[in-house]
């Protein structure tokens, strides 16, 4: 009697370790689409379009090919696509879960905070504006304001 009881323990604890490895994965909430990750890259595209050509008139503009009128027009309409790729960034960003930074390792900046070029993994300048992308020590930041 107890070599059937063992065995039926046995075979129980079995059926509940398999069945993990049995049973399908269910589908996460925030998963991203072949859609959704389609759609993100067209709105990096437009945003960096929009960056690209916002540069550019300005350069035009310093180099007296576009009037201060034109040059205007141009950023405004400019900067309307990049606002408008960038809330819809943001909005898909406000659904998925964010991921916090380590403690202890500096975060990596995607995008130069100066002109908004992308940035490679591990680049200490900016390649389009040669801004260096090292954030300053707080110490630093707080002699510079005294």
């Amino acid at each position: 009697m107890t070599v059937l009881i063992s065995i039926i323990l046995m075979v129980v604890a079995a059926a509940f370790v398999a069945v993990p490895f049995v049973r399908p994965e269910p589908a996460l909430a925030g998963a991203v689409t072949p859609a959704g990750r389609e759609e993100r890259r067209r709105f990096e595209r437009q945003k960096a379009d929009a960056y690209a050509a916002i540069k550019e008139a300005e350069f035009d503009h310093q180099m007296g090919k576009l009037s201060a009128a034109d040059f205007g027009a141009l950023r405004q309409r400019y900067m309307g696509r990049a606002l408008e790729a960038l809330a819809a960034l943001e909005g898909a960003a406000a659904m998925k879960p964010r991921q916090l930074p380590v403690p202890g390792r500096p975060a990596r900046i995607a995008f130069c905070p100066a002109c908004g070029h992308g940035v490679p993994p591990r680049a200490n300048f900016c390649p389009a504006c040669g801004r260096s992308l090292k954030e300053e020590p707080e110490s630093r930041k707080r002699k510079a304001e005294s």
